[in-house]
């Protein structure tokens, strides 16, 4: 009688860069990796983006329409939703920062799996978002509702946990 190979675990990793200098998220994928996952890595590709160098677990970039402002994070966040709903399904899905969590948190529901949410900084604080109340107003509110509902998070330090 044939055994059946067993199969690894699946974890996929998103970050909402272009993968080629992220030595945080390479990191972490090299981890899982050893932890016996098959790790898959999404990200988007920049019109100007350097090529990959070959790595131990599967990369994928997504092109999308905008490069900034807010059409581009709404694309992302549904081209990500789009990308992972047909994907099979993962034990666990790691969000880098708050502008992967929403979709990471919907297909982890969907699908069955954990979520981690890594915050590599206090989003709603970066500059970016100081200046404009009702772009800030959104994030926090999708923290408020996300953060309480993952599974693990990891931060940079206590103070953003």
């Amino acid at each position: 009688m044939k055994q059946s190979p067993i199969t690894k675990p699946r974890a996929i990793v998103a970050v909402i860069n272009d993968l080629v200098t992220d030595q945080r998220v390479a990191r972490t994928c090299d981890t899982l990796t050893s932890q016996g996952y098959k790790v898959e890595l999404v990200g988007r590709r920049l019109p100007h983006s350097l090529a990959l160098q070959a790595r131990a677990y599967h990369c994928y970039r997504m092109r999308l329409c905008f490069t900034k402002g807010p059409l581009f994070y709404l694309f992302f966040q549904i081209r990500l939703l789009l990308f992972l709903l047909f994907k099979p399904k993962a034990q666990l899905y790691y969000a880098n920062d708050l502008d992967t969590l929403l979709p990471i948190y919907l297909i982890a529901k969907l699908k069955g799996g954990s979520v981690i949410y890594d915050s590599h900084e206090l989003f709603t604080e970066v500059p970016e978002l100081l200046n404009s109340p009702f772009k800030r107003k959104v994030w926090l509110s999708l923290e408020r509702f996300l953060v309480p509902k993952v599974d693990a998070m990891i931060t940079v330090n206590q103070s953003i946990a």
